[in-house]
């Protein structure tokens, strides 16, 4: 058999090391031969995925993260670019609350480097944060508000450009193609596994709408939330895309092509394709995903929950269930012993 194992992380429990770790001991242990592949769409723990393909540390330096504390984060150089994983300085661990961060601390960096992954982060201000450091003041009845976060939205009333003249020029990997706005939007998917209810889903919705009004007024732009690739990271790429104009492709389609990884899968008769929950955002640009869209031969799900309304996406599924929540590894384990007898 020739078998190929793709792992994505899964978040809050499992990087995709550990995870391909994992199953590889129970593989090996049955005297199942297999390749380990961790993949990323752009998103959280990317730089470090990166690394496993040969891509080496552009640079070290010191920034300061969304909850205003210092730390060491780096850069990579792929291909002669200078890639950024911003999840380092917005992601999904900050230590404050969803509506309490934005994406401020990003304001240095999106203006040095070349390429920025987007994904797993924590913020859901759209980039306000950010316009926020570079020539856009947030009003409140006539009173600038000093580093807006999403709390703020409902008194933000005008917007007015004061030396706004950007100088950005990066590409932005998209960890999802869906728009932040709209029946599906990157709220709605994802604002609950930021610990957003329905009740304020619905509220910031109403009230990024009206702020992105008051920009395309301001800045005389057409500006449309509800396009595909505008949801990443919060809206952080509707910002990085439609205001300052930077060019936006799928972070999981870059990456496929960055490894060569796009041709390789081709090669294998059975993939085993792992993440910590996979359901119908996961073909709205992720990965997982797009690596399955890529995959001609037998394919399992095996990972922490399976939630997509089709089942036959794959020749058979192996989850952890719920209680993988509390033990990734030893659920993981029992998975993937169950998937060793259906491949014997």
């Amino acid at each position: 058999m020739n078998i190929a194992v793709f792992s994505d992380k899964f978040s809050g429990t499992l990087t995709a090391k550990e995870a391909l770790n994992t199953i590889k001991d129970v593989l090996k242990a049955s005297d199942i031969n297999a390749e380990f592949f961790s993949v990323t769409d752009g998103g959280e723990d990317s730089t470090q995925i990166f690394k496993e393909y040969g891509f080496e540390q552009f640079e070290v330096f010191k920034s300061f993260n969304c909850d205003e504390i210092e730390v060491e984060v780096e850069s990579l150089n792929i291909n002669g670019l200078e890639y950024f994983e911003s999840a380092q300085l917005v992601g999904i661990n900050s230590t404050k609350e969803t509506l309490e961060i934005n994406s401020a601390s990003l304001s240095e960096v999106v203006q040095k480097v070349d390429i920025l992954g987007t994904g797993g982060s924590k913020t859901v201000d759209f980039g306000v944060g950010l316009l926020s450091k570079i020539g856009i003041d947030f009003l409140s009845n006539g009173e600038r508000i000093v580093n807006p976060t999403p709390k703020d939205f409902p008194l933000i009333n005008n917007v007015k450009a004061v030396d706004f003249y950007p100088e950005i020029s990066i590409k932005v990997l998209a960890d999802t193609t869906i728009p932040l706005l709209g029946n599906n939007s990157a709220y709605d998917v994802f604002g609950p596994q930021k610990g957003l209810n329905n009740e304020f889903i619905k509220q910031h919705k109403e009230e990024a709408e009206r702020i992105i009004e008051l920009l395309a007024k301001e800045l005389s732009l057409d500006l449309n939330p509800y396009e595909q690739l505008s949801g990443a990271a919060g809206g952080l790429s509707f910002c990085l895309h439609q205001i300052l104009g930077c060019e936006i492709n799928s972070g999981s389609k870059y990456f496929l092509e960055a490894t060569k990884l796009s041709k390789k899968v081709k090669e294998y008769e059975i993939g085993v394709f792992c993440e910590g929950k996979f359901d119908e955002s996961s073909f709205e640009g992720k990965i997982i995903g797009e690596l399955l869209k890529n995959f001609n031969g037998k394919s399992y799900f095996l990972g922490g929950q399976y939630k997509a309304r089709d089942e036959k996406l794959f020749t058979n599924i192996f989850e952890c269930g719920e209680a993988g929540l509390n033990d990734p590894k030893g659920t993981l384990k029992i998975a993937t012993n169950n998937l060793i007898k259906e491949l014997r």
